[in-house]
């Protein structure tokens, strides 16, 4: 779990200066462009459409997975729009919140704790 917790936060600070370097050099309000823009060559619409439906998954099972059904669609949206960045810092959190049960943070409102008697 260690090793997990490491790569994630490792994921959110290189992802998080990424962000910050293309907002400075080309605005924030640029991503939608280049995204978009990208789809008439061949592989960046390939990697591009591999890269959304990825994270229109990540949405789905945090809608899934949260217990708040407010907070199921916030996460949603912000794992579809923040990408990584969110995902990986929503994952991190979970890790500490579940004391790095991975059952309980892929399984969220539908984790069972185990009956030992």
């Amino acid at each position: 779990m260690t090793v997990f917790r490491i790569a994630l936060a490792a994921g959110v600070l290189v992802m998080a200066w990424l962000t910050l370097q293309a907002g400075q050099q080309l605005g924030l309000d640029k991503a939608g462009d280049f995204f978009f823009g990208d789809m008439a060559h061949p592989w960046r619409a390939q990697f591009n459409m591999d890269f959304s439906l990825h994270l229109l998954l990540v949405g789905a099972w945090m809608f899934w997975s949260n217990a708040n059904r407010a907070l199921s669609v916030l996460f949603a949206l912000l794992a579809v729009t923040g990408g990584a960045l969110f995902t990986f810092s929503y994952l991190l959190i979970r890790c500490f919140q579940t004391g790095g049960n991975i059952k309980a943070v892929l399984l969220g409102r539908h984790y069972q704790e185990p009956n030992l008697s």
